[in-house]
């Protein structure tokens, strides 16, 4: 499921915040942030606002998914 975020360094920001487990890599070449989660769950948010889950299913996704929207509404 990909979704669409106005303010990718803010969404950044608040993963890191608030999933200090979560293991950020990158940005790699085409300026991508990964988050490897404990529970098998991966996120990755695109320079461009795409952010794409991958992996195991799980309410973090669903959080993200939330707070994308709160970012948009902004």
């Amino acid at each position: 499921m990909a979704l669409t975020c106005g303010d990718p360094t803010r969404l950044i920001a608040h993963i890191e915040n608030s999933y200090p487990k979560a293991v950020k890599t990158g940005p790699n070449a085409i300026k991508t942030i990964k988050f490897d989660f404990p529970d098998k769950l991966v996120v990755n948010v695109f320079a461009n606002g795409t952010v794409n889950f991958q992996g195991q299913a799980s309410e973090i996704s669903d959080e993200i998914t939330a707070q994308v929207g709160i970012i948009n509404r902004s």
